[in-house]
């Protein structure tokens, strides 16, 4: 085994089922610890983005609209109505989209 300097990770965990995806998120770790490996990861799934990152850079539409830690992200969109958001939040919030907005028209 080699010690990367740099990996590039494409949506590593998509279709995985949960067990696998736990064993990718955690070897992820475990190479970025072990090897000081810089690591840039896509991913759709906020919570795999807040385990796995130590910054976290949302992109909409081809844009960067945020690059922070994942705390640092939650801590600004901190309300009284919403003590403890979650990177979802964070996500929906910074891209003005809603579940609604995610999901299928089933209407048709």
């Amino acid at each position: 085994f080699t010690a990367p300097v740099l990996l590039l990770l494409d949506e590593p965990t998509t279709g995985l089922d949960p067990k696998s995806k736990r064993d990718v998120q955690d070897f992820v770790k475990e190479v970025q610890e072990k090897h000081d490996a810089t690591i840039i990861l896509t991913t759709h799934d906020m919570a795999e983005a807040e385990r796995l990152c130590d910054r976290v850079a949302i992109i909409d539409d081809g844009r960067f609209v945020a690059l922070d830690t994942p705390a640092g992200l939650k801590r600004k969109l901190q309300s009284p109505q919403n003590p403890t958001p979650t990177m979802d939040d964070v996500f929906f919030a910074l891209t003005g989209k809603d579940l609604a907005d995610e999901l299928p028209d089933l209407e048709d």
